[in-house]
């Protein structure tokens, strides 16, 4: 069954909304961002490349596989990133745009809506955790509190290189964890790699 586009909002939102966290509190965003992050060296701008998923936890991927993402700066200087987001689940091809808006609480956090109907129902608060000096890599982390229920969590780490070493990706787990994203080890899964 091919969705469109509201139904696919629709879709996302409910699996969103259902309880798949660990606890119903997010940790503190602002705290888990890297001293380059934070230091007068960050220029989110810089991020404009191809990059390549390696690591994720999100419910809305399950299933999915040769996760990249295409980042571009706006044309204006308002700090919007634009992230094309491209998936396959299954045979079917999927992109969606994703926009990263600056807050005024300090560099690296953003809101992320979709670029689609309805995209701009679902707010999450997004914080550039760390990135490389040469911005080849980068780990994303987002979570939302819902009323009622467990927090909508998301971790994105991502590379340049297509197929960075072992020891390059343990690297950013272990970074990602001891900067105190609160998901599980054994919930950050491996992208299905797509040649």
């Amino acid at each position: 069954m091919r969705l469109i586009p509201s139904k696919k909002i629709l879709a996302l939102t409910l699996l969103l909304l259902s309880p798949h966290g660990t606890n119903a509190e997010c940790p503190d965003l602002l705290a888990l961002r890297s001293d380059f992050i934070t230091s007068e060296l960050f220029e989110a701008n810089q991020l404009n490349n191809f990059y390549y998923e390696q690591l994720y936890h999100d419910i809305a991927q399950v299933g999915a596989k040769c996760q990249t993402l295409n980042v571009t700066s706006s044309d204006s200087d308002d700090g919007v990133i634009n992230m094309a987001f491209s998936v396959k689940y299954g045979p079917v091809p999927f992109t969606i745009n994703e926009i990263y808006t600056p807050t005024k609480a300090g560099p690296g956090l953003f809101n992320k809506n979709a670029d689609m109907p309805g995209g701009k129902l679902l707010t999450l608060p997004t914080v550039v955790m760390d990135v490389a000096p040469d911005y080849s890599t980068m780990t994303l982390y987002s979570c939302l509190e819902l009323p009622g229920s467990n927090a909508v969590r998301e971790l994105v780490i991502a590379t340049i290189d297509p197929e960075p070493s072992d020891e390059t990706v343990q690297a950013l787990i272990e970074t990602a964890i001891d900067a105190g994203v609160d998901i599980k080890r054994e919930d950050i899964k491996a992208v299905d790699y797509c040649p």
